[in-house]
């Protein structure tokens, strides 16, 4: 009795997903095959099985431990045929061709980038990436523009007192070059999204933090990245300046 109550709740706290990621979740519609990419114990393939959005789902993990955590949960919920687990580090898991929708969720942008990198022709391969850098955006949109891919889409979305950035992306025709600073998305720029003057004063006190210790220091490095600072700053407030 203890156990299946354990069951039937672990299955609802599943189907409840974070606000991060379930604006990823409702972004998908109308594919058959995805991978998602460290998927933190299955909360999303499960989701979107149990929600029709997709017919089947590889998640993967580069850890044993979390991969029979998410096996596990599969299992409870019956799924086994429909979400397969593989271990293995990011794409080189995946084959070509074989999942229409890649999601990557919940790392650095520089880690996704790497990600990106090595499995390079499944993600080329496939119809929709969907990328939720935790930091370094710029590096993930930087990637994306050298490597042929078009940027179709952009949200902001606040979870726990933090606001978190969300990239759909779509292989396109050939490299193409930025337009200016990748620090902010340009359709969330476009948008005026609701959430970006939040957004922007936020990098603001993180880089006037920065400033401060980078002051109390005298070298040529600091000196480098203290300019580095101000030019970003100063992109931050014209962009604010606009938005408002």
């Amino acid at each position: 009795m203890q156990q299946q109550l354990y069951i039937n709740n672990v299955r609802m706290m599943i189907l409840n997903l974070t606000p991060r990621l379930k604006i990823i979740a409702d972004s998908i519609q109308g594919f058959e095959t995805l991978a998602d990419i460290g998927s933190d114990h299955a909360y999303l393939p499960i989701y979107l099985i149990k929600n029709r959005r997709v017919k089947s789902v590889i998640a993967t993990d580069v850890n044993s431990g979390p991969a029979e955590i998410s096996r596990k949960r599969i299992k409870n919920h019956g799924l086994e045929s429909k979400i397969s687990v593989r271990e293995g580090s990011g794409l080189r898991v995946i084959n070509s061709g074989e999942a229409e929708v890649i999601v990557i969720a919940g790392m650095g942008g520089i880690l996704i980038g790497d990600i990106l990198d090595k499995g390079i022709d499944a993600a080329k391969s496939a119809k929709l990436l969907i990328l939720q850098p935790m930091r370094d955006s710029e590096k993930v949109r930087e990637w994306l523009l050298e490597h042929g891919f078009d940027i179709i889409d952009e949200e902001l979305v606040k979870d726990q007192d933090k606001i978190y950035e969300v990239i759909w992306s779509q292989p396109g025709e050939e490299a193409g070059e930025a337009k200016g600073p990748l620090l902010i998305g340009e359709k969330i720029i476009e948008k005026k999204h609701p959430l970006l003057e939040e957004f922007i004063n936020r990098k603001v006190k993180e880089l006037e933090k920065i400033m401060i210790a980078l002051e109390a220091m005298d070298s040529d490095n600091c000196r480098e990245r203290a300019e580095e600072c101000r030019a970003m700053l100063a992109y931050y407030r014209e962009v604010a300046e606009w938005a408002r």
